[in-house]
């Protein structure tokens, strides 16, 4: 499947009607479009994502979610849409239009029987608020649907399904950020993945919805009392998510603040920089300012994490106990299976020596006594026991732990969110940070310095609106931290209440009949789960060989021998229990796991792109990749290795939205007999359009 071309139509920055060819073919797969930060590169990608999924376009990803909370809601957001310039004029309407070809469609009897491609449209009138969808044969141009749940359904079964999107359409440096996940969300996180593009996520829907109905024949028994009580904490938990939602609107709107001020801030800078030339500094006043932004994104970056870190300090302190805990519920569980399993010998070895001496048939004129059957009763009950004894040693405990199992996984959970965060990782976290902020200040003490030997009273005014501006920011991140701090309780808050009402549902007295309904119900789901364990397993190999060649491939640790044998040296993926996904662990050479939050942000965008790379290889079509700031957080080598290497062999399109930072006229030129399309965004201040070519070579064709 690809996107052969695209129309965009007073869409943002994008004035009257544009169009790019996106075509590609077997030897050349990428098209590549550059521009400069704020020229539309990410407004092009979201116009893509809007086509297709309209007001959904928030549950594919946070980042497209956070762009229409900065707006508040999606109505604003729509009316924020329109190009500013079409809205001088008094137009009203904005559209996207996608050409998907080389897909595999329905027999329709609207749809051409030789087609193999289609047009999406969708329409949104800012004045009406009204927004259309419309799919129709490339061929005859005629719609073939008429219902918008038919053609929603069309996109999520024969395009990408909604759920697959954000494996689509990414940003690469933030995309990195899944590295830092917990083993359960990287889990879930490569479940849905991997169910999304096989279709594997229909048979989960299907579990979680036997599951509900499971729950709801639990409360129909429950005593007044008791259904009061998990009313209650069903009230919390959506208490609790509407909560989430507006905090995370507010940084959004934060977010936007900052943004603005950013702006603004600019302006000051470009003001005072004009003047600081009539002065006698030695200092490169442009140089300090860049400097100064970048160690300030890197601040915040740092700020966010040790918030992060500093949840853990309490788990951190109580690890000695937890793991204790841990370890007395362990050996309590191989006691219940010794138990049990002698139990279970015992009562077959029984069984047997009473068919065998007291039931037909015996031989005829047996003259053993009652005292020789007694003799040898014994010694088959001895013999038996010696023989099937359970092979789990029994180990003695002063007291068992009542827990259940809600109970039980809390511990492992809080375990298991401990050691995915090293004491090293603390340290270093610390260390970066205290040093970012010492440069900061010896850079904010020479700036002050270099604007002290104006003597303008303009640029002191800009200095000091400048200030104000500089306080407003770091007072809205204050506010976004204080806000993630909530919203990570809230999720705590909503574990817990989630655990304590599944422990409100165990008390419910259950009917025989709904006993029954639940057994059966239950049949399903172990089914399910047993035909999905059984589809993971399948494509467990294939997912560790090409995670572990690419990594062999992308990163310049491994590229030598010296370097190899002191790095990954292995790739495993475990099937998580209870339908949690996938595990992916990385070994050195001495089988020691390495931790993925010691990777670098580079090494972990390669991680997590060779990830992606190896899901995609299981896919059953070829499916187009959109990716904006394509080469992020990437070092020299890592750039020139992922753009030669990577790039050229993930899929049969990829559309690669990037700055002439990241893919340099020279790796342009590396991946030259790759590109079957280049374009340059070009803006005059309010619109932007398009050229054929890239940086230091484009024309108007």
């Amino acid at each position: 499947m690809k996107f052969s071309n695209i129309k965009i139509h007073n869409f943002r920055q994008y004035y009257n009607d544009v169009n790019i060819d996106l075509t590609t073919d077997i030897e050349r797969n990428i098209v590549v479009i550059g521009g400069r930060n704020g020229y539309g590169k990410t407004n092009f990608l979201l116009s893509i994502v809007w086509c297709l999924y309209g007001e959904k376009i928030s549950q594919i990803d946070d980042n497209f979610k956070k762009e229409i909370q900065k707006e508040k809601n999606y109505s604003s957001f729509m009316q924020q849409s329109i190009n500013w310039t079409a809205k001088r004029e008094n137009k009203d309407t904005f559209s996207v239009s996608i050409e998907v070809s080389e897909i595999e469609l329905p027999n329709l009897n609207k749809l051409n029987s030789n087609s193999d491609s289609v047009i999406i449209t969708r329409t949104f009138n800012v004045t009406s608020m009204n927004e259309t969808l419309s799919i129709s044969d490339t061929n005859s141009s005629m719609e073939i649907f008429d219902d918008d749940s038919d053609k929603i359904n069309f996109i999520n079964d024969y395009i990408i399904p909604i759920d697959a999107a954000k494996f689509v359409f990414f940003d690469a440096e933030k995309i990195s950020e899944i590295a830092n996940l917990s083993i359960k969300e990287e889990g879930s996180f490569i479940n849905d993945a991997l169910g999304k593009i096989l279709g594997l996520d229909t048979y989960d829907t299907l579990i979680e919805d036997i599951e509900f109905y499971i729950n709801t024949l639990k409360k129909e028994g429950a005593a007044k009392n008791l259904q009061e009580q998990i009313v209650d904490k069903e009230k919390a938990i959506e208490l609790s998510e509407i909560d989430i939602e507006k905090l995370e609107e507010e940084n959004a709107e934060k977010l936007k603040e900052i943004d603005d001020l950013k702006k603004i801030i600019r302006q000051y800078d470009n003001l005072i920089s004009q003047h600081s030339k009539q002065g006698n500094s030695t200092f490169d006043r442009e140089s300090i300012l860049s400097e100064i932004e970048k160690l300030k994104a890197k601040e915040f970056e740092l700020s966010e994490k040790f918030n992060e870190l500093s949840e853990i300090i309490p788990l951190a302190i109580l690890t000695g106990k937890l793991e204790e805990v841990s370890e007395h519920l362990e050996i309590q569980e191989k006691n219940s299976i010794s138990q049990n399993s002698s139990k279970e010998n015992a009562e077959k070895i029984e069984n047997f020596i009473e068919l065998l001496f007291n039931k037909p048939p015996e031989p005829e004129n047996s003259t053993m006594s009652f005292k020789d059957k007694l003799f040898y009763y014994d010694k088959a009950k001895n013999l038996g026991s010696e023989l099937f004894a359970s092979n789990g040693k029994y180990q003695e405990l002063e007291f068992e732990h009542d827990l259940s199992n809600a109970e039980k996984n809390l511990i492992i959970d809080a375990l298991n969110l401990v050691n995915s965060q090293s004491k090293d990782l603390f340290e270093t976290t610390i260390e970066e940070l205290n040093e970012v902020q010492i440069k900061l200040y010896e850079l904010n003490k020479t700036l002050n310095k270099v604007d002290a030997d104006l003597e303008d009273e303009l640029i002191l005014e800009y200095s000091s609106k400048k200030e104000t501006a500089d306080y407003n920011i770091t007072e809205n991140n204050r506010k976004i931290g204080e806000n993630n701090q909530q919203i990570s309780k809230l999720r705590s808050d909503i574990v817990r209440l989630n655990q304590q009402l599944l422990t409100l549902v165990k008390k419910v007295d259950i009917n025989a009949q709904n006993k029954i309904k639940i057994k059966e119900s239950q049949k399903y789901i172990d089914v399910l789960n047993t035909f999905l364990e059984e589809q993971k397993n399948k494509h467990k190999d294939s997912l560790e060989k090409t995670i572990l060649s690419e990594l062999k491939i992308l990163m310049h640790k491994l590229g030598s021998e010296e370097n190899s044998s002191k790095f990954i040296e292995d790739v495993k993926v475990t099937i998580l229990a209870s339908g949690q996904g996938m595990k992916i662990t990385l070994l050195d050479q001495d089988d020691n796991e390495i931790r993925k939050e010691s990777l670098s942000s580079g090494e972990k965008q390669i991680y997590i792109s060779c990830l992606i790379k190896a899901i995609l290889n299981e896919s059953i079509q070829s499916l187009p990749i959109f990716i904006d700031t394509p080469l992020g957080r990437l070092d020299e080598e890592h750039r020139d290795n992922i753009t030669r290497k990577y790039y050229p062999a993930l899929s049969e399109q990829v559309v690669l939205f990037s700055t002439n930072s990241e893919i340099t006229p020279k790796r342009y030129k590396d991946i030259s007999e790759n590109i079957s399309k280049s374009y340059l965004l070009f803006n005059d201040g309010a619109n932007t359009s398009l050229k054929n070519g890239y940086f230091n070579n484009t024309s108007n064709d």
